[in-house]
């Protein structure tokens, strides 16, 4: 099935984001790139929202303030599996080697944990087509700009 998958490459991994979205793009046709130089903290919270009231929400929140991101959209064929599956599990410590986290990441969520912040696991994904949709909601204003 053809899929639409967003992207986000976080703040402290933007000086790979073209090589990183290079990598992905043998899974999926990129249509649409664009930097953001500061994120402002109602976008990030909005992005994040299912995980509000969660211990780590204020940190992560913190981590992308008025910080560059880059996004992406891409399409293909089961593009959001495909992309769960080079991209890894959200812990990079847990990720395979060959994976974007498992190559870019040094962190973990055990670490990310005991010192009270997010983990910085390089990159976000759509989860689902219904994820996607509410994401692009939230970041299609960028793409026009």
């Amino acid at each position: 099935m053809i899929e639409k998958s967003f992207v986000l490459i976080k703040p402290d991994h933007v000086d790979l984001a073209e090589q990183i979205l290079h990598e992905l793009d043998a899974y999926g046709q990129r249509i649409k790139t664009k930097k953001i130089r500061h994120v402002p903290k109602e976008v990030i919270e909005n992005h994040y929202s299912i995980h509000k009231g969660k211990f780590f929400f204020k940190y992560m929140i913190d981590y992308f303030l008025n910080k560059p991101v880059v996004i992406a959209v891409y399409e293909g064929e089961d593009v959001i599996k495909r992309f769960i599956e080079i991209i890894g599990p959200t812990d990079p410590s847990k990720a395979p080697k060959e994976t974007i986290r498992g190559k870019y990441s040094k962190d973990s969520l055990e670490n990310a944990i005991a010192e009270g912040r997010t983990v910085k696991n390089v990159i976000h994904r759509s989860d689902s087509p219904e994820e996607f949709i509410r994401e692009i909601d939230i970041w299609k204003s960028y793409f026009t700009k």
